[in-house]
């Protein structure tokens, strides 16, 4: 997003305070007529200032990037601080579609190199300052995994284009195991920067085919000698078809493509329209909208923000509909503030603080990601509380001003790259070669592990994991030709999920015709039921499908247990219904399909709300085991796996001489132990097949868990094995979970 910031005019005439406001703050627009009318007619200063001066639109900045930071600390009762970033694409729709008709009116036309400059010479020093210095704090103090894709991040965020990668990626802060790239919040900005490229050719389009629809209008002034009727009416229609095809498919696409709706510019377009139109706008709700009507539009406004502020959560679909409130509450004090009016809303938004932080507000915005996602590594903080962020945002402060005082407004204000604008875009484009350029090489770095020796290589043939798990505990040296690379660990997961056939957390969705695997002309039919825990397992179980002769039906769902419980889900920070609806569709399938046999699994580590979770959680599984029982001939319940308390991958670049120190201790990595023990017995007691994989994954004897074995690396994240090695441990799971083989002529 765009959070610009203007500079007071100094004191002189109307005509001079407009041309230095244009030449130091293009985008804040400036009110002359007003100001002239007033002074015409004796109003009082207070009610509007006689130049291009919005001290609303500066105080909404404050507000907007307080509420967006509140809202990734974990402040109390701010969850929907994310909205900031809406009322930010209303503000910059209104900005820059003032400063485009202003052009329009002056000159009949848009210089398209003229605004690339100044975008240029305004948005893209500090962005790149931040890119840089991020890659740097990257490269020192996170994991040596992690530099591959913070280094696509900043290419992409560099060109634009992060947004979309992002949506590519599947980015939802839903994945547990990894966190946030540090430079994810360039969406925002990728976002208006894709309307600024096109926006300004439709009005320059628009500037010369609108002007043949009409002659001057009753009310178009001198200063408007350019924007008859008929370029205004085009302009307008425009605006209002694009805002409405935009807001329907924000309003219908967001619960069924949730994460291409929150990073798209096709569900955010009209909220930038929004602002757009007020412009268009502008000029009547001056001459027309009553003093009191505007003072009480503005407070309703700021009185919708900040109740979409407290009001929306992580469990809100979003944009959709809910950005309704955000956006016609930043609408309201925009366009209330196109008109000369006194008590409004600017009484509060117009205040010192408030004034410096909206002046800062870019900066501010750039840096505070960063600092939340990297600070508490360099801190060395495990546990990270709000007081811990609030002062890392202390340290993004004083970054932002440096930032704003030596950089970003110097560059700014610099008259040569001001007035020629091939200076201005050579600028820009020095930056952005400079940001890939960096990120190419931070991705270019090979792991240390590559100047390593080889391992001998797995295959299943000659050797087994089985063989090797006993020697794997004392490895020192991670082997140059490990598989998967560290670098890929984090992508090595089943093809279930590029098939679509896990479900995601916000989706209730089942598959009830496809995800079929294994042999499609078998005679029987196996199901793997559960979360990610049940589709790590896919890699073995498929090549057993295959080999006997067997169907495999997958049902998987992002952390939802199969148990029979009410639990919550961490990340959507509430009861997980979707969890409870999907699995009631799951048993439904069951019963119809009636499975020769089921392989139900499923992390351990959940929050299952009941007085006493431990028994909640056992009686809840035996439920569900029998309820499985009445639809399969055979049900398998798998114990958990183990979790390690590092990330292996990560450890393990960290340490590639010295791989020992990340095999973790047995008795630290089993979850809930003494619980998985009682479910264990329990579930036996149903008659049910009992698999327990530690003895696979584990070294009973030493009470240790490896993370490299061969030449394969056993876990890509804390508690999810890889798919590579699932593959290898096919012979084990098929001796616990035997599926007799077909005859050729049934299948």
């Amino acid at each position: 997003m765009r959070l610009t910031n203007a500079t007071e005019p100094a004191k002189t005439s109307a005509d001079a305070a407009a041309r230095i406001s244009a030449e130091r703050d293009p985008e804040t627009v400036q009110i002359q007529r007003i100001g002239r009318r007033d002074q015409e007619n004796n109003q009082s200063p207070t009610s509007a200032r006689p130049s291009h001066w919005r001290p609303d639109i500066e105080g909404l900045r404050a507000l907007a990037v307080g509420a967006v930071i509140a809202a990734h600390i974990g402040f109390p009762y701010m969850a929907g601080g994310f909205v900031g970033v809406d009322v930010f694409f209303v503000i910059s729709g209104f900005l820059i579609t003032s400063l485009l008709l202003r052009e329009i009116d002056k000159t009949g036309t848009v210089s398209i190199a003229g605004f690339y400059a100044r975008r240029a010479v305004r948005l893209l020093p500090a962005a790149a300052t931040v890119l840089l210095a991020t890659l740097v704090a990257s490269w020192i103090w996170l994991p040596r995994t992690r530099l591959g894709e913070i280094a696509a991040d900043a290419a992409t965020a560099a060109l634009n284009v992060i947004n979309i990668r992002l949506a590519r990626e599947g980015t939802d802060y839903l994945n547990a195991a990894v966190d946030p790239s540090p430079l994810q919040h360039f969406w925002s900005l990728a976002v208006e920067e894709q309307f600024y490229i096109v926006w300004p050719l439709v009005l320059l389009a628009i500037a010369f085919l609108g002007a043949k629809l009409g002659k001057p209008g009753r009310f178009t002034t001198t200063r408007h000698r350019h924007r008859g009727p008929g370029r205004t009416a085009a302009i307008t229609a425009f605006l209002v078809i694009a805002a409405g095809v935009s807001f329907w498919m924000s309003s219908n696409w967001t619960q069924s493509d949730p994460i291409w709706s929150y990073f798209g510019i096709h569900t955010r377009a009209w909220e930038l329209a929004v602002g757009a139109l007020i412009a268009v706008a502008a000029g009547g709700i001056r001459a027309f909208a009553p003093k009191w009507a505007a003072a009480l539009a503005s407070w309703a406004g700021l009185a919708l923000i900040t109740a979409s502020v407290f009001v929306l959560d992580e469990r809100t679909v979003f944009p959709g509909t809910a950005a309704l409130l955000p956006v016609a509450g930043t609408a309201l004090v925009i366009a209330a503030g196109c008109a000369p009016h006194r008590f409004g809303a600017t009484v509060l938004l117009g205040i010192s603080p408030a004034q410096f932080v909206g002046k800062i507000s870019y900066g501010l915005y750039l840096w505070h990601w960063p600092l939340i996602m990297i600070g508490p590594t360099v801190w060395g903080l495990d546990d990270v509380r709000v007081r811990h962020y609030l002062v890392l945002m202390g340290v993004a402060f004083l970054l932002t001003i440096a930032t704003f005082y030596l950089i970003e407004n110097p560059i700014r204000t610099r008259r040569p790259l001001v007035q020629v604008p091939s200076r201005a875009l050579a600028m820009g484009g020095g930056l952005i070669a400079t940001a890939l350029a960096a990120s190419l090489f931070m991705a270019a770095q090979p792991m240390p592990t590559q100047e390593n020796d080889e391992a001998a290589e797995i295959t299943g043939n000659d050797t087994t994991v089985w063989e090797q798990l006993g020697e794997s505990s004392d490895v020192d040296t991670v082997p140059a030709n490990l598989t998967p690379a560290l670098e890929e660990a984090v992508d090595d997961e089943p093809t279930l999920y590029d098939d679509g056939c896990v479900t995601e957390r916000d989706s209730t969705e089942l598959d009830e015709d496809g995800c079929w695997y294994g042999d499609p002309d078998g005679g029987k039919t196996i199901v793997l039921f559960g979360d990610s825990h049940a589709a790590q397992w896919f890699p073995a179980l498929n090549q057993m499908a295959e080999a006997a002769g067997w169907k495999l039906k997958t049902l998987t769902k992002a952390n939802c247990s199969v148990a029979d419980v009410v639990e919550i889900d961490p990340k959507l920070g509430r009861e997980y219904t979707e969890c409870e609806e999907w699995k009631e569709k799951a048993f439904d399938l069951l019963d119809e399909l009636q499975p020769d046999a089921v392989l139900a699994t499923a992390y351990d580590a959940k929050e299952v709300v009941a007085d006493d979770p431990d028994q909640a959680w056992i009686d809840g599984w035996v439920d569900t085991v029998e309820r499985l029982q009445r639809s399969a001939d055979d049900v398998y319940y798998m114990a958990g796996s183990p979790r390690l308390p590092e990330d292996p991958p990560s450890c393990l670049a960290e340490n590639p001489e010295h791989a020992s120190v990340c095999v973790g201790d047995l008795d630290e990595s089993i979850v809930e132990p003494e619980r998985r023990e009682e479910l264990i017995e329990a579930v036996d007691g149903t008659g049910a097949n009992v698999v327990d994989p530690v003895p696979w994954l584990c070294d009973i004897d030493q009470g240790t868990c490896p993370v490299v074995v061969g030449n394969l690396l056993v876990y890509r994240d804390t508690n999810h094995l890889s798919a590579r090695f699932v593959a290898e441990l096919a012979p084990q799971v098929a001796a616990a979970v035997p599926l007799e083989a077909q005859p050729a002529e049934t299948r």
